[in-house]
């Protein structure tokens, strides 16, 4: 059985796959198939550990025990205590910022660093284009990607949010190949 790790990059790698196959049809340049998945199955395990390091620092649900129990939301957990589950709201806020703002940064810097690598580009040229266009690609991804994150740090177990992510990313990939095939 593959790692958590290992099945959350292959899964990605599926997805993104999917997408730029699914791109091909939208767009009269056919995108580069293999450059993008390469360059999403190289992000995705940093992705993977900074979830886990996100929650490991600011955890998203406080565990209360108590004595006594039988109130809505409450399992047992054996004997008389039970175990409450309540959205810490001020680390999830936390998370959703230095995801979006830290993290994603660096996943769309090396997109298209390594989008524009794969072209062939020296580096100072692959430079030169994380300059100029990661702010309009953050921009665009502004749109969307505050709500999944916060949707994934309130709904999705931490193991899966990478591959929450790249299903999302399903619609986002289809518009980064068509944007690639430019």
């Amino acid at each position: 059985m593959p790692s958590p790790l290992v099945k959350a990059t292959l899964q990605s790698a599926f997805l993104c796959l999917c997408s730029a196959l699914v791109a091909t049809y939208l767009t009269p340049k056919n995108p580069p198939i293999l450059a993008l998945v390469i360059v999403s199955t190289l992000i995705t395990p940093p992705n993977f550990l900074w979830q886990q390091y996100l929650e490991q620092k600011l955890p998203g649900y406080i565990i209360e025990k108590r004595a006594s129990g039988g109130e809505k939301g409450e399992q047992r957990a054996g004997g008389d205590v039970t175990i409450k589950k309540r959205l810490n709201i001020m680390n999830t806020m936390t998370k959703v910022v230095i995801d979006q703002t830290l993290g994603s940064v660096v996943n769309v810097a090396f997109h298209l660093g390594g989008m524009a690598a794969f072209q062939g580009m020296p580096l100072d040229e692959c430079l030169q284009v994380v300059k100029e266009q990661t702010w309009p690609l953050m921009v665009a991804g502004y749109k969307l990607w505050p709500l999944v994150s916060l949707a994934k740090f309130t709904l999705i177990p931490v193991e899966q949010r990478t591959v929450f992510g790249a299903l999302v990313g399903l619609g986002w990939g289809i518009f980064l190949a068509i944007r690639a095939a430019r």
